[in-house]
């Protein structure tokens, strides 16, 4: 069907609720005459780091970029050897092959997380927080300083979520942010943001974003916009906020469809941030079909590994691939529009 009664993003929403206060900030930022690297993009990053609870925070144009510039800072190159899970978007996998490096991709837990490293033989470990369920950030932590690598995490899809007194985006040598639209703090275009609490790494990143300007390293023209940061900077002082509607949401989700499987953590001391409400189905082409044909729009995280070349090789993410099911989660999502996604899924299946 061509169109959705529920649908899966909730964009047009956050913006109707906040359209005349983002209109104003954005005004005030184009007055300014500065476009990028101004005073609100300083008080972004410093708002950021602050919530993340570290020292440095670099604003970028993606999350993609500044996953690029965080390998570049750390040292990494075309020789080194980088393990990364082999379920994520591609952006994950993208940024170590525009590095050049040599991608080891490892199989996930019943999570989605990155599963054992044991066996391998790495320089660096990136990681994702896959769907806003934190990782098991203790394990990757001791692997990495016993072999003396640097940690990264990809904290596209986890801002707000925490790990035993630690948030994500502290949870590495160094963490990356996404503002992108379907993300929890998202600007209504692209950006990113670069986190963390060495010097010499902030050092190193700040020209990065300038193309390398004034130094040897080749960068880019990746600056966080003017605009894009007083929007963000706005919609960070709501953040709690909505986040607390995401987490009813999912709890709503969870009440109504007992029985049903939920690739989310649920460890005493772990919070995730809701991004993604996944659920596990063994028909799920099948389920999906049939919630659109209701008017309700699902989405698959993801419908491919990032490994294209090996088969059965990668059983749990294989699996996961195979049977998830995202469903709609965002703030202003109504109570009764999670009641008749509740309700068609259980007539699906006779419950």
């Amino acid at each position: 069907m061509s169109g959705y009664k529920i649908r899966f993003n909730g964009l047009d929403r956050l913006y109707d609720s906040f359209s005349w206060r983002l209109t104003r900030r954005a005004k005030k930022a184009w007055e300014t005459g500065i476009v990028v690297d101004g005073t609100f993009l300083q008080k972004l990053e410093a708002k950021i780091a602050d919530k993340s609870l570290r020292k440095f925070a670099v604003g970028v144009a993606s999350a993609t970029d500044g996953l690029y510039f965080a390998m570049k800072a750390l040292g990494l190159n075309k020789d080194s050897v980088i393990g990364c899970p082999v379920l994520s978007y591609v952006a994950t996998g993208g940024a170590i092959k525009r590095l050049g490096a040599r991608l080891e991709y490892i199989d996930v837990d019943q999570y989605g997380s990155i599963g054992s490293l044991d066996s391998k033989k790495l320089d660096a470990v990136v990681y994702v927080n896959l769907y806003g369920s934190p990782a098991e950030y203790q394990r990757l932590k001791d692997f990495c300083n016993d072999k003396h690598i640097p940690l990264i995490e990809d904290a596209a899809q986890s801002q707000g979520a925490w790990y035993h007194g630690i948030p994500s985006g502290k949870m590495g040598d160094i963490s990356v942010y996404s503002f992108a639209p379907s993300k929890n703090l998202p600007c209504f275009g692209t950006g990113g943001m670069i986190l963390t609490d060495n010097a010499d790494v902030y050092d190193k990143l700040k020209p990065l974003r300038k193309h390398g300007i004034g130094t040897e390293e080749h960068g880019y023209n990746s600056i966080l916009s003017e605009d894009h940061a007083s929007q963000l900077t706005l919609l960070l002082d709501k953040f709690d906020s909505l986040q607390k509607m995401r987490e009813h949401i999912q709890k709503r989700y969870e009440k109504q469809l007992k029985g049903i499987e939920f690739l989310i953590k649920k460890e005493k001391g772990v919070f995730p941030s809701y991004h993604k409400c996944v659920i596990m189905c063994n028909e799920r082409n099948k389920l999906k079909s049939y919630l659109a044909n209701y008017g309700i729009e699902t989405a698959i995280h993801y419908s491919y590994l990032l490994d294209k070349t090996m088969t059965n090789h990668y059983p749990m993410a294989e699996l996961i691939q195979a049977q998830c099911l995202s469903l709609p989660i965002y703030p202003y999502l109504k109570d009764s529009e999670v009641d008749y996604i509740c309700n068609r899924i259980k007539k699906f299946y006779g419950i």
